[in-house]
């Protein structure tokens, strides 16, 4: 798992204890701590039945804040934990290192296309260079589409037991992906090289983002 959930959480004080606890260095706490119990061979659950209340942000200046902290966060979890990942011991955390790796290269391979598209729309670039379109080809796009379907239906069989009347919300699910995914991106594009950058570890402070008043 990359992190446990920040808003609910229960920890072994023994596990705690055997990795040293919470680092103060980072950004985000619970993928940091996530981390660090999986690299000690400690493992880490999500349990559905445990329910709580949140708030989230409930602007776009406060919801970029939070996703930029949580890009970030990552990064800098990455980063320290690169070198430990290659050990055999570390193995099982293999098919999460590589799903980070893919997603931030993406992020970057699509930021470069995007530079292409609009290069190629202003000057000659080499026919390897050219990038015609933004959009997928058909047959890409057709297995995108399938598979956010099959996304889309399995989260409404998990969560008809909580919320009676999900179903109905289905209309505004269909823009998850884009708007969850373009999110992603551009956060990445920005902490990435934030976190590459830095030139020493202090101590880690962040404010909370605007949340919303419990409105029902």
């Amino acid at each position: 798992m990359f992190t446990v959930s920040g808003v609910i959480a229960a920890f072994r004080r023994q596990a705690l204890a055997d990795v040293g606890y919470w680092s103060p260095d980072m950004i985000t706490e619970d993928i940091d701590i996530s981390w660090k119990l999986q690299l000690s061979h400690w493992t880490i659950f999500f349990e559905p039945r445990a329910l709580c209340w949140i708030l989230m942000p409930e602007t776009l200046r406060g919801l970029w804040k939070q996703r930029l902290r949580w890009a970030q966060g990552g990064a800098e979890v990455f980063l320290v934990n690169i070198r430990r990942l290659f050990r055999w011991e570390h193995r099982r955390m293999w098919p999460l290192f590589m799903e980070y790796v893919l997603s931030t290269v993406w992020a970057f391979a699509y930021a470069i296309t995007v530079l292409l598209f609009i290069a190629s729309q202003s000057f000659a670039l080499p026919a390897n260079l050219v990038v015609q379109s933004l959009f997928p080809p058909a047959f890409t796009g057709l297995m995108l589409g399938v598979m956010c379907l099959m996304q889309f239906l399995v989260s409404l069989f998990i969560e008809r037991r909580y919320e009676k009347r999900i179903a109905g919300s289905l209309f505004w699910i269909i823009w998850f992906p884009m708007m969850y995914w373009m999110i992603g991106l551009l956060t990445t594009l920005v902490s990435f090289p934030k976190v590459m950058l830095k030139r020493r570890r202090a101590r880690a402070r962040w404010v909370s983002p605007d949340r919303g008043k419990g409105r029902v």
